[in-house]
């Protein structure tokens, strides 16, 4: 059985796709709960580590700074020495440190598309804080070791007196607070605000959702994240089915009548789209469920005139007159695709084109439409 984790919330907001070669973002945004289990990697370059050639072979190892799947990716040169003997080479060394609890906050989601094991986290900026004048400031910026440890330490030259309010950037943490015991918080840049006497910090801001940082979210296998994401549409519109309204006029009654025909037009208006991203195997799949179009519409088609659609109009034609003429709809519709079944409900108004068009008995009066389909490609599509 799926089950969806408590703690993963999602906004409403609009989504859009990067044109880009290398990552594909996945349309919306998302607002994490604070134990959704959010990494943040972290690179330390020329640490030593150890690779043991292949028996009976040759070579000599150069510095690297690639990895490959959470190692080292190594570069061989023309054989020296090895024979199976060990050897040190300086490669970077990826630390991935808990994100959690305290990983709250609304951010893009985005996949390489050479790797969709991993699924990446693209965070919104730091809230904007105005730090008074004549206020003390200092910036203390984070290192590693090769062992992992961290050591925050105060930036050389940056301890100063702002001269005047100054915006600064940065998560709001007092300096008694809970966070500071986070691993967020011991993990992150940050710039020390002190009180208003100089004599002490009162609070940090902490640089929480890093810019150049690269964060991930992950899923266990079957896992997965639900969301709503909005955009606009503009697009083709064919209504099978009218239904036109009876009704009565004078003596004259006008029956219920519904036609199917051919009605094109352009629809443009709103749409909400649910749907979900999951770990299959390791591979982050996404997957569209439901999505829900609302908008108006103008359609156009045609209508015949004769002595029976013209018997409550101004002037009815009689005998075998006959009359084509051309019928602009505007409208509203509704229109709803689950799982590749198209279902619509749209509602308009005919207007006839020209001066016999007073004769129609449906001239200017509302109708409804509806439409049913399905989208053939999904008739081959893979199911989960």
């Amino acid at each position: 059985m799926i089950m969806k984790q408590p703690f993963l919330l999602t906004g409403l907001l609009l989504g859009s796709t990067l044109a880009s070669a290398q990552t594909t973002e996945l349309p919306g945004f998302f607002k994490f709960g604070p134990l959704a289990k959010v990494i943040k990697i972290v690179t330390v370059p020329d640490c030593p580590q150890s690779y043991t050639p292949p028996a009976g072979s040759g070579t000599a190892i150069t510095h690297t700074t690639k990895l490959k799947s959470g190692g080292a990716a190594i570069t061989v040169e023309s054989a020296i020495t090895g024979h199976g003997s060990p050897v040190t080479i300086k490669a970077d060394k990826q630390l991935r440190i808990n994100w959690y609890p305290g990983a709250e906050g609304k951010a893009n989601l985005y996949l390489d598309d050479n790797d969709k094991t991993v699924l990446y986290v693209n965070y919104g900026l730091n809230r904007i804080y105005k730090v008074p004048a004549n206020r003390q400031i200092e910036e203390y910026e984070i290192a590693y070791d090769c062992a992992g440890t961290p050591t925050i330490a105060a930036k050389p030259a940056t301890r100063r007196i702002l001269a005047a309010e100054t915006a600064l950037s940065g998560e709001k943490v007092p300096v008694l607070s809970p966070e500071t015991a986070s691993n967020w918080f011991k993990n992150s840049n940050r710039i020390a605000v002190y009180n208003q006497a100089n004599t002490g910090i009162e609070y940090y801001l902490v640089d929480k959702y890093d810019r150049t940082g690269t964060y991930v979210l992950e899923l266990q296998n079957r896992e997965y994240i639900a969301y709503n994401h909005q955009s606009f549409v503009l697009g083709a519109l064919a209504i099978p089915f009218k239904y036109r309204f009876g009704y009565t006029k004078g003596n004259t009654t006008v029956k219920d009548d519904i036609i199917a025909g051919f009605n094109i037009g352009v629809f443009g208006g709103y749409k909400i789209t649910r749907s979900s991203i999951i770990n299959k195997k390791n591979t982050y799949v996404l997957r569209n469920h439901t999505s829900l179009r609302v908008g108006p519409f103008i359609n156009l088609s045609s209508a015949t005139l004769d002595s029976v659609t013209t018997t409550a109009g101004d002037k009815p034609f009689l005998g075998a007159d006959k009359q084509n003429i051309a019928v602009l709809s505007p409208g509203a519709g509704v229109m709803m695709d689950v799982r590749g079944v198209q279902i619509g409900v749209y509602g308009g108004w005919d207007i006839g084109i020209g001066a016999p068009a007073r004769s129609w008995n449906y001239q200017g009066r509302f109708w409804l439409g509806f439409g049913l389909g399905y989208k053939l490609t999904d008739l081959f599509a893979q199911k989960d």
